[in-house]
């Protein structure tokens, strides 16, 4: 049972870790590819741009779940206790927020792609397949930053 709280505990870090493994091996093909036999693998590229998005979206996810995330600490210090703890509410909830909107928006926009049939450029892939990573990944943050919450409440009473 411990492993699997481990890996729950860690999701974000390993599947960031395995892509971010990834992306290096491809990076690396490239070089080996265009310098060797003088034949560039261009389709890396778009692989490694879209992963780019996953990886920035598990770091996100990772830093709220740490409380790593961007805060004013400097100005939430000089409150009171029961301040702090309102602000930290507020900036969950205000956190919640931004993420939900941009998921809903995320959705929407992969909604239009299968729609619209648009594929990726190199590989011709269908598109939401990329931009399906905005609305999961933000649903990972919600649940991220609703976590941490709860954890900040139960560590201040």
């Amino acid at each position: 049972m411990s492993k699997f709280r481990w890996i729950t505990d860690h999701f974000e870090e390993l599947l960031g870790a395995s892509l971010l493994c990834c992306m290096a091996c491809l990076a690396f093909a490239n070089v080996l590819t265009r310098y060797i036999f003088h034949y560039p693998l261009a389709f890396t590229e778009e692989l490694e741009v879209n992963a780019l998005v996953w990886l920035t979206l598990f770091g996100t996810a990772s830093a709220f779940r740490r409380g790593r995330h961007l805060r004013m600490l400097f100005f939430l210090d000089k409150f009171p206790p029961l301040a702090q703890t309102g602000l930290n509410l507020l900036m969950s909830v205000l956190g919640v927020g931004l993420f939900l909107w941009l998921g809903y928006l995320g959705y929407y926009q992969l909604m239009d792609e299968r729609l619209l049939e648009i594929t990726s450029e190199s590989l011709g892939l269908p598109q939401w397949l990329y931009t399906v990573c905005i609305p999961v990944g933000c649903g990972l943050i919600v649940i991220r930053i609703i976590e941490a919450a709860i954890k900040e409440h139960m560590r201040q009473n």
